[in-house]
């Protein structure tokens, strides 16, 4: 059963976090209407309907089973999990909508529901022996669960990780969390500067310029920086920090490559690997930083980096626990042999 579950909670990872586009996500979230949203939910818990059956299907072929001869249960395994998987989904989207600031612990609370939900119904079939057969003696068992252990291990460093921390930050640095920027007299101040420089070396590029010039320029320049001076207190011209800050989502990929290379050398015991590709990070970082009077940013970058370095020793080390390097090894070579 222990090797049943593991592959359930792949599927569980590739449908809830890899075929799960973002706009499925706002379209559950009511974000475009109450009719995308039940569309929404409805394809949604009809992934995972589907990533069970498949799941169960690979389990019933690796391990010898003949999957027509449990259709039925089956089919009634896959739709009970899809049921309840809707549930929790909407009450979660109902329930967010009331507590926005919640939003961690209902990403948390969800996820230990679903695999909750797929543990029970594994102590449910083999309590009741409702997928009950004889199973082929498989010498590489143990090396395909540990090959199972090792994907679950990643998929769940990469996106629902990322999703982690990001609601983990956006929780701890609620308080000081720059939502929007205010266009103030300083910064139009500053503006006007800078245009008055540029007029200004262009007259004294200007062979033919006069003192009539050079007047109408002051004046043109004095008169127009009164309007808009005056004019600032009339309108609100504050623009989102989303907006002003556009990201190519580098940091995203730098923090899905930064974590499958601790896992890999935690993998393989390669500790002063994992201490030297710190050191590179936070030798960069300093680069980046070290001219930014921005206490907020930095203290955004530092925690974000200690939260992720640790969920990610973390799954690293419930991963290496739970498999047999040695099985591991056999299997791999098992696959090896027949092209040597």
């Amino acid at each position: 059963m222990f090797y049943l579950a593991l592959i359930l909670i792949l599927a569980h990872l590739i449908a809830d976090f890899y075929t799960q586009s973002t706009i499925q996500v706002e379209n559950k979230s009511g974000k475009h209407g109450r009719n995308k949203a039940v569309s929404g939910h409805i394809t949604h818990a009809g992934e995972h309907y589907l990533a069970f059956c498949v799941g169960l299907y690979i389990w019933f072929y690796l391990m010898g089973g003949n999957f027509c001869h449990f259709t039925i249960p089956v089919l009634c395994l896959g739709a009970t999990y899809a049921v309840i998987h809707l549930i929790t989904d909407v009450l979660k989207e109902l329930i967010k909508k009331k507590f926005a600031n919640k939003d961690l612990f209902l990403f948390m609370a969800d996820q230990a529901i679903h695999l909750s939900t797929i543990l029970i119904m594994m102590s449910i079939v083999y309590k009741f022996e409702l997928l009950k057969f004889t199973p082929i003696k498989n010498e590489h068992i143990k090396g395909m669960t540990s090959i199972i252990t090792i994907m679950c291990g990643l998929l769940i460093l990469l996106r629902p990780v990322s999703l982690f921390v990001e609601k983990f930050l956006n929780m701890a640095m609620a308080e000081t969390k720059i939502t929007h920027i205010k266009v103030t007299k300083s910064h139009i101040s500053k503006m006007l500067e800078e245009n008055l420089k540029v007029n200004l070396n262009k007259l004294m590029d200007d062979a033919s310029c006069t003192s009539t010039t050079a007047n109408k320029v002051y004046t043109d320049y004095k008169d127009r920086a009164k309007i808009i001076v005056s004019e600032i207190q009339n309108v609100d011209i504050s623009i989102e920090s989303k907006e002003a800050f556009t990201s190519n989502k580098g940091g995203q990929w730098i923090g899905y490559v930064e974590r499958v290379m601790i896992f890999t050398f935690f993998m393989f015991g390669q500790f002063t690997a994992i201490a030297a590709m710190m050191a590179i990070k936070t030798a960069f970082r300093f680069n980046d930083l070290k001219d930014d009077n921005d206490s907020h940013r930095s203290e955004y970058i530092m925690l974000g980096t200690f939260v992720s370095l640790f969920t990610t020793f973390l799954v690293s080390l419930v991963v290496k626990h739970y498999i047999s390097t040695g099985d591991l090894t056999k299997f791999i070579d098992s696959l090896i042999n027949p092209f040597m």
